[in-house]
């Protein structure tokens, strides 16, 4: 008689990476339970999962309650969270402002801090992203046929200097620059809406940089760069996309680096020089 595969828990926001994470853990045997945070979510795991839900975040007792009748003892993160539907009036159980009277604000890192809390006191085990996501990291160096000038370089490292440093502030992880000129840094809008407003301002030949929080925490929320972004930032004008090696998803890796080539924006891993 064959063992029963186990059962694990997804909570999918937005975006492609909650579909990746299912596929790789169906890949390693898993059979996948999904609480999708919107209905398109939803529909775009019905492919890849064993089971799925339509619960938004601000409902945490019902998503306790569904992965307990799924048999779940482990779960991840995967996708965007949206923090505006915690800022737009819907309705909250019990749990939900409970969650986020423990946040004491509502910064994405504590938010999500107070989730996973909620989460493991009710013997819930987080699964990092980088357990079936781990092929998706950056690596270091230019990715494409690009690579940064010489002449560039010192910009790229106040870019990449200053972009930890917003990100160790928890205020954004993506920044444009023009110059040595910081444009635009990232809030609650997004990266690509940073990117846009940057590029407006800086016109043509703006580096963008997104990076990882110092103390990123690897059970969600690590910072992911996809063909749109690249879009954005050649729609913009930007002559760079520079992310952290390491510490930053790319999805759709070979489509992303085809469109950098094509569009002769540089597509680079970066690290700090501390860290080399």
């Amino acid at each position: 008689m064959s063992t029963p595969s186990e059962r694990i828990g997804l909570i999918a926001g937005t975006g492609s990476l909650a579909a990746e994470f299912a596929r790789g853990a169906r890949e390693n045997g898993y059979e996948i339970a999904a609480v999708a945070l919107s209905p398109g979510v939803r529909e775009s795991l019905e492919d890849v999962v064993t089971t799925s839900i339509h619960i938004t975040l601000t409902q945490p007792k019902k998503i306790l309650a569904f992965l307990k009748s799924e048999g779940v003892r482990r779960v991840g993160f995967a996708g965007k969270v949206e923090k505006k539907l915690l800022l737009q009036g819907l309705k909250f159980d019990l749990e939900a402002v409970r969650f986020i009277y423990r946040a004491k604000n509502m910064a994405d890192v504590k938010i999500m801090d107070a989730v996973i809390e909620l989460a493991e006191k009710n013997d819930l085990e987080i699964i990092p992203q980088t357990e079936f996501l781990g092929h998706l990291l950056a690596p270091e160096g230019p990715l494409g046929k690009k690579k940064v000038a010489d002449s560039d370089l010192d910009e790229v490292r106040h870019a990449f200097r200053i972009a930890r440093e917003m990100a160790r502030l928890d205020i954004g992880q993506t920044i444009v620059v023009k110059k040595g000129a910081v444009v635009a840094v990232e809030a609650i809008e997004g990266t690509d809406e940073t990117i846009r407003r940057g590029c407006a301002l800086a016109g043509k030949g703006a580096i963008v940089c997104k990076v990882a929080r110092p103390d990123q925490d690897t059970r969600y929320d690590i910072p992911t760069v996809g063909p749109g972004t690249l879009q954005t930032v050649r729609e913009g004008g930007a002559s760079a996309l520079i992310v952290e090696a390491g510490a930053t998803f790319l999805i759709d890796k070979d489509t992303l680096v085809r469109d950098a080539d094509a569009a002769g924006i540089i597509l680079a891993g970066w690290r700090s020089d501390e860290e080399k």
